[in-house]
């Protein structure tokens, strides 16, 4: 009787897993990276990930957020890549009811960077999925020798699959291309 729960559980994952890696499911573009001095700027979009259910949930009032994890790493050959820096960039989208306006709010780890305001739900869906340039680290003090990358996770929200088993909508992670450390003349 133990073994029905893992079984479901499984199976749930399983299930999970498919939906989110099947052909045409939300996705993370090519990330283009720009230094600035020691910043590093990130571009990107998320593709196919702006859904019914968020368009609805936006429409409603609710607040409704995409969340991006941007780890900066060492790329090593032969070996895994070690992870230096991990941040988290949130949209929030909210509907003013009462001006017609959306807000859409940018906080990079819990500071926020920017605000927009649009006046309509297309506009909300490319604040929300186009991202960049926004500085997402600063590489002070990281030799230059080393070769770094980008990687990059959307996720956008929950649900449930056979009404009980709980699963986050979420992209697979994109690297970017590698890029070393500006170097002191």
């Amino acid at each position: 009787m133990r073994a029905i729960p893992a079984i479901l559980a499984l199976l749930g994952s399983l299930l999970l897993a498919s939906l989110a890696g099947a052909e045409g499911g939300p996705r993370i573009s090519p990330i283009r990276v720009t230094l600035d001095g020691d910043r590093v700027l990130a571009t990107f979009a998320l593709r196919d990930g702006f859904d019914d259910r968020l368009r609805s949930r936006i429409e409603s009032g609710l607040p409704t957020s995409i969340l991006y994890r941007i780890e900066l790493q060492r790329d090593r050959k032969r070996w895994m890549n070690l992870r230096l820096q991990v941040n988290t960039l949130e949209v929030t989208a909210m509907y003013d009811a009462v001006a017609r306006v959306y807000n859409v709010h940018y906080k990079l780890d819990t500071k926020l960077i920017e605000s927009r305001t649009v006046h309509d739900l297309k506009a909300v869906e490319e604040a929300m999925t186009l991202i960049g340039p926004v500085p997402v680290f600063l590489i002070t003090g990281i030799p230059r020798d080393w070769r770094l990358l980008l990687r990059v996770e959307a996720e956008m929200g929950s649900r449930t699959i056979l009404s009980f088993i709980p699963g986050t909508l979420s992209t697979d992670w994109k690297e970017s291309p590698k890029f070393r450390a500006p170097g002191t003349p």
